[in-house]
């Protein structure tokens, strides 16, 4: 024989608890961004990277994905899981959070570039601006076919945090 006694206390408690569980599977509501923007997962710049964002006047304004090369993983044929990576993270942005543009910010000294392209690496100066920007309008050339609707932004970050523009 069962000694349960229910209690109006004991009853609130269930249906309080019943009614929490169920709001679990409630999605919380998601809200437009303007941007996604890629990086690269390189430790040193998390801050900086960060900062360039609050400085662009995007303070929660904006989805982050870090894909090691950051443009380079969208289309380097060295890293075919993260070209797939790139483009679903942008179309599940667009989705999500209706993104109207995308944000890649690379950065010099970056070993995935070293990985990528060996003895062509171009390791400083002008040529590894060019190299970055070649890359960075592959990832335009192919923004426009997947999703013309977005814009594009690209940058290049220092290993300082010093950031240019160069698409």
């Amino acid at each position: 024989m069962c000694d349960f006694h229910p209690t109006r206390r004991g009853l609130l408690g269930l249906t309080l608890g019943a009614a929490g569980a169920s709001l679990l599977s409630i999605p919380a509501l998601a809200k437009d961004v303007t941007a996604l923007a890629i990086t690269c997962i390189d430790y040193r710049l998390v801050d900086d990277t960060v900062r360039f964002f609050h400085t662009r006047q995007l303070f929660r304004d904006y989805d982050q994905v870090s894909l090691a090369g950051a443009a380079l993983a969208g289309v380097s044929p060295k890293f075919p899981s993260s070209n797939a990576a790139f483009w679903d993270h942008v179309g599940i942005a667009k989705q999500l959070h209706n993104i109207r543009k995308l944000i890649v910010v690379d950065h010099r000294d970056c070993g995935a570039y070293k990985v990528a392209f060996g003895e062509e690496f171009q390791g400083a100066g002008e040529a590894e601006t060019i190299q970055h920007k070649n890359v960075m309008e592959q990832v335009r050339a192919k923004l426009a076919q997947l999703h013309p609707d977005l814009s594009y932004e690209a940058y290049l970050m220092a290993v300082d945090g010093q950031t240019e523009r160069l698409v």
